[in-house]
């Protein structure tokens, strides 16, 4: 089959370890930030609902905060669109610069919006540009990274490589709860309301212009300087490559994005709503205290940062399949009971007993995801489909999850209605796993 070069071949036979620790660092470097400012939004979902959406009913403030939280996802398939045909056309490094430079900019009008008090609508509005900025921007990270990390990886080892992607995103999330675990402990509850839940936006923003800077240096990837070089018999090889297509892939890239949807269903879940969604969950409708769930939060995100890798490990050995069975099953079985203990006992020790068992079922997935969405689509603009796919999914089902989860809260008057929506997506990715090619681990990429 004619294909684009990817790198994976030159790098199987004569790569040093050098390349493709610089690639991974990359890779960490950005997503590790990209994701502590995207994610701290929702850690402080309450006191950006305090401070722009006043309400009587503290719902109703957490609904209007979490709408703007989807508008940040809306933006993201954009980004992946808009980005994704930068990454086949210009290279990967202009890519990763102004994607760094767009969250740094989202975050910061986060940080400096006025209040409903002072400017009434106004600082709403500062701060939807801003999670559109961060949305932008995440839609051309993710995806492209992601790409690359696995296509740096030798025979046998794309999920091991591809799952440091998540696994540093969970770091950024980690460094996010950390962040305010921190200072609710410290300052208190009234001062953080009071302003200093800003603090993590310009921390944030600073970060992602280090990074940016540190990205200047970096040499564009192998895999671009090859399909520049081989340019003049690309558009041969695309005919070729989606004929073959056709003949070899039953579903098409159409039936493996509706597949890759359905895969981001419990992936997205996993982060947005057991890390991300569950401390306001426990703090403003359980009652839980505030900083002892973001607590629980930092030991949860931190198990599960070092258990993706041995997930994309195992499942290199064993496929793709098993890994993503394995979640979903875990999670169809034990979210009920586990969010039941925290709604009946408003113990910190419920929520860290729900983070800590849940990293093991989440691990997999995340672990497993990126590889498994890189290697299911073949055939012409590969970055642009996995990053637009990765983009759809996310924004369906990790910008909406925490909305509808509050919604479903507030009409039913039942807190544990949002074990609803977990038992909803994982039933999707189980369905989703039967349509993954069994020998998908052992196949070269684009095949």
């Amino acid at each position: 089959m004619a294909r684009v070069p990817t790198g994976a071949d030159s790098l199987t036979a004569s790569a040093t370890t050098h390349p493709r620790r610089q690639m991974l660092s990359l890779a960490a470097v950005g997503n590790v930030f990209e994701w502590f400012d995207f994610t701290v939004y929702g850690f402080f979902a309450p006191q950006i609902a305090a401070t722009f959406f006043p309400s009587t009913n503290p719902l109703t403030g957490l609904l209007s905060t979490f709408l703007v939280f989807v508008i940040g996802f809306l933006a993201r398939p954009i980004g992946g669109l808009f980005f994704g045909r930068l990454v086949d056309r210009i290279g990967r490094k202009s890519v990763m610069l102004t994607s760094m430079l767009l969250m740094a900019a989202g975050a910061l009008l986060i940080g400096i919006a006025p209040g409903y008090a002072t400017a009434g609508a106004l600082g709403g509005i500062v701060v939807v540009i801003g999670r559109l900025c961060q949305g932008l921007s995440a839609g051309g990270e993710q995806g492209s990274s992601g790409m690359f990390l696995v296509e740096w990886a030798g025979p046998g080892r794309r999920a091991f490589y591809g799952s440091f992607l998540n696994s540093v995103a969970t770091t950024g999330v980690l460094m996010g709860a950390l962040f305010g675990a921190l200072l609710t402990t410290t300052l208190g509850k009234e001062t953080v309301t009071a302003w200093a839940w800003r603090i993590p936006f310009f921390v944030g923003a600073a970060l992602a212009l280090v990074v940016l800077f540190l990205r200047r240096s970096l040499e564009e990837t192998p895999v671009f300087r090859e399909v520049q070089a081989a340019h003049k018999s690309v558009q041969k090889a695309e005919a070729d490559a989606e004929k073959t297509t056709k003949a070899t892939n039953r579903m098409g890239n159409g039936g493996v994005f509706i597949v890759v949807i359905g895969l981001c269903a419990l992936w997205a879940t996993t982060t947005f709503i057991t890390l991300v969604f569950t401390p306001t969950f426990a703090f403003s409708i359980v009652g839980v205290k505030a900083s002892g769930s973001l607590w629980a939060v930092v030991v949860g995100a931190a198990l599960t940062s070092l258990l993706i890798p041995f997930g994309g490990d195992i499942s290199d050995r064993i496929g793709r399949r098993p890994a993503i069975f394995f979640s979903a099953i875990g999670y169809l079985v034990l979210a009920l009971p586990l969010f039941a203990l925290i709604t009946t006992t408003k113990a910190f020790w419920a929520v860290l007993l729900l983070e800590v068992v849940m990293a093991f079922f989440s691990a997999p997935i995340l672990g497993v995801g990126v590889a498994t969405i890189v290697e299911l689509f073949t055939g012409r603009h590969h970055g642009l489909l996995v990053s637009f796919s990765m983009a759809v999914g996310v924004t369906i089902f990790g910008g909406f999850g925490p909305y509808i989860c509050t919604w479903l809260i507030k009409v039913t008057g039942q807190p544990l209605s949002i074990c609803y929506w977990i038992l909803f997506v994982s039933l999707l990715t189980l369905v989703a796993t039967f349509f993954i090619p069994r020998d998908l681990h052992k196949r070269e990429l684009g095949q």
